[in-house]
């Protein structure tokens, strides 16, 4: 199971640290980062080359920062040749954690990653408001 990262600038690469000080190396997760310099067949280019070095039975996700953005545009361009990618948008710190959890039981539950990064928004004033109406 691989994790791919892409985001408009350090982004991805600073998701992936910050998990990785939570909870440790997280194995078979990769970033990159488009930069103001980089047009998107040099994005492309890259993740084209990670992807020829995995086995075509492994599972592979890609994680965008946002939808409509170059990253995704790439993405779904790789989608488009490659059958076997899940892509998803909205990369957050609890989904990164949950895949590196995921990848250390050695399983995969794409449900469980998405719910992970949903739950993980939270509006917390509303939260503490509805928490202390339960204990009155």
């Amino acid at each position: 199971m691989k994790l791919i990262l892409m985001s408009h600038g350090p982004l991805a690469a600073a998701m992936l640290t910050s998990a990785e000080m939570i909870i440790g190396k997280i194995k078979g997760a990769q970033t990159f980062s488009l930069t103001k310099e980089m047009g998107p067949e040099e994005l492309k280019n890259q993740v084209t080359e990670l992807l020829r070095t995995i086995p075509t039975d492994e599972q592979i996700i890609i994680g965008l920062d946002l939808l409509g953005g170059t990253p995704a545009n790439v993405a779904v361009q790789l989608l488009a040749e490659n059958p076997r990618l899940e892509v998803v948008t909205g990369i957050n710190l609890p989904m990164v954690i949950e895949f590196g959890n995921q990848q250390l039981l050695g399983k995969f539950d794409l449900s469980q990653l998405l719910a992970m990064a949903t739950g993980g928004i939270t509006n917390v004033k509303e939260k503490l408001m509805l928490d202390s109406a339960d204990e009155e």
